[in-house]
């Protein structure tokens, strides 16, 4: 994955893998939306949809990029539940913030997830902690891009 420094760039990343303006998939996503809900229920959590969430997953599910050219590690714009115990991790964001969240989006090579809140913002939950990644896709995928550091998720609790 490229460093991607304006929304010009995220859109070329994203329209490599398939995106662009207009696109709808809203059988896919509902289909992702049904799949996660029982992973989650079936890790012992719970876990609504969000609208923000739905939206951004009706334009954007199916969606796989590269992360780096030499790897197999990539971006998976689907919902879901990377490792037993997520939804406890899951749940403990979403109390932090004050806010529902719902994945939309993971990387195969660490198992991050990235979600989204009630209020549109982006968080990345990985095995090193949380993090916010911004207030909407264009910063989101613009921070997640850079990598490390990251802003921590703590500095967004309610």
């Amino acid at each position: 994955m490229p460093v991607l420094k304006s929304p010009e760039a995220v859109d070329a990343w994203l329209s490599d893998a398939g995106w662009h303006p207009g696109r709808r998939c809203d059988d896919l996503a509902a289909a992702e939306v049904a799949s996660v809900l029982e992973d989650f229920r079936a890790d012992g959590g719970r876990l609504e949809a969000i609208e923000p969430a739905l939206a951004f997953l009706r334009e954007h599910v199916g969606l796989v990029a590269p992360r780096h050219a030499s790897t197999d590690d990539r971006v998976e714009f689907n919902p879901r539940l990377m490792y037993r115990g997520a939804a406890e991790d899951v749940q403990e964001l979403a109390d932090g913030l004050g806010k529902k969240v719902f994945p939309v989006a993971h990387d195969t090579y660490d198992g991050g997830t990235v979600l989204m809140d009630e209020a549109g913002r982006f968080f990345y939950l990985h095995h090193s902690g949380e993090y916010f990644l911004g207030d909407d896709k264009y910063a989101a995928l613009m921070s997640y891009s850079r990598g490390y550091p990251l802003e921590n998720a703590e500095d967004y609790y309610a």
